[in-house]
């Protein structure tokens, strides 16, 4: 199924003003509407002791089960991650899950080197970081292998940071910059209303995500800051925030054409591309529960470049 707008949802979103921190700027972003669906997120589903994740009867790198005991529907991000079990997971794409009912999910390992078991499923203080996530969507787009994708982007952010973790482990990356990459955050002000946010790089658009309200956007803003900035190199560069230009942004993904992927869950969720971008959209109940934007790149996926890597090594 292709709908060719989101003109019927009655998308309105109001850019604020900017922050900047040296070369990285942010928009915070305001849906005209604050949607009040009730839904638990999966950090505070864990804390309450409502969500349990944990290995399948036969582990799979690939699924993991998550049950939820809470009377309210679970919301599961794309990219967030639990650690622990034979070995931490990101969650492969937005997902609910119906109150009172377990679940098998799609996951791809945040850590190459480790299949043992740990611990029980914790929720982590990172989701994936955003290069890891816009390769993993285009690498699904084109069939190629997601989770060798996934363990070559984390293994790039360990070049980047001349940092190696004894399993590859991308929280153990982040782990490595927290201190530097939270008194940058301190920068990032969430503004009133805000539920959602625009990322710039030198002057760069990035990508967006929106989230149904901003309640649910508190729990993921330094996660998602975090994310641009470990792929970031912060300098001194100076840049104009074109906030013209961000408009256009979110106005090409919104007039894009929109076909419906299949869904695990209570969410149904369509995926879009235009000629500067791709991304994900996921309603609930005709409500827009996370819209997600990634900025194409000329360079090889991670995935291509392992894949000739591959074929030049028969």
């Amino acid at each position: 199924m292709i709908i060719s707008s989101l003109d019927n949802l009655n998308v309105d979103i109001e850019l604020l003003t900017p922050q900047v921190h040296e070369n990285m700027a942010i928009i915070p972003l305001k849906t005209a509407k604050n949607y009040n669906i009730d839904l638990l997120t999966l950090e505070k589903g864990i804390e309450l002791g409502l969500v349990n994740v944990k290995e399948c009867e036969q582990s799979q790198v690939n699924t993991l089960i998550v049950e939820n005991r809470s009377v309210t529907p679970l919301i599961l991000i794309d990219g967030e991650e639990v650690v622990g079990g034979d070995q931490n997971r990101i969650v492969s794409e937005t997902i609910i899950i119906a109150p009172r009912s377990s679940m098998k999910i799609p996951v791809n390992c945040s850590e190459q080197g480790r299949w043992a078991y740990k611990k029980e499923f914790m929720h982590s203080d990172y989701i994936a970081n955003y290069k890891t996530r816009r390769a993993k969507e285009f690498a699904r787009r084109k069939n190629h292998s997601v989770q060798h994708t996934v363990w070559s982007s984390i293994h790039d952010v360990e070049k980047d940071y001349s940092f190696a973790s004894p399993t590859s482990a991308l929280s153990e990356s982040y782990d490595n910059l927290r201190k530097n990459h939270n008194e940058i955050v301190k920068s990032f002000e969430i503004a009133k209303g805000q539920n959602g946010v625009l990322v710039i790089v030198d002057g760069e658009i990035k990508g967006f995500e929106v989230f149904l309200n901003s309640d649910i956007y508190k729990q993921f803003h330094e996660k998602i800051i975090k994310s641009y900035l470990i792929d970031s190199k912060l300098g001194d560069s100076v840049f104009a925030v074109n906030v013209d230009e961000a408009e256009n942004v979110i106005k090409n993904a919104t007039d894009s054409s929109f076909e419906k992927k299949e869904t695990k869950g209570l969410e149904e969720s369509y995926e879009f591309e235009n000629d500067s971008g791709l991304g994900v959209i996921s309603l609930y109940e005709n409500e827009i529960i996370h819209w997600s934007y990634f900025k194409k790149t000329e360079e090889l996926s991670n995935d291509e470049i392992l894949d000739a890597e591959l074929e030049s090594e028969i």
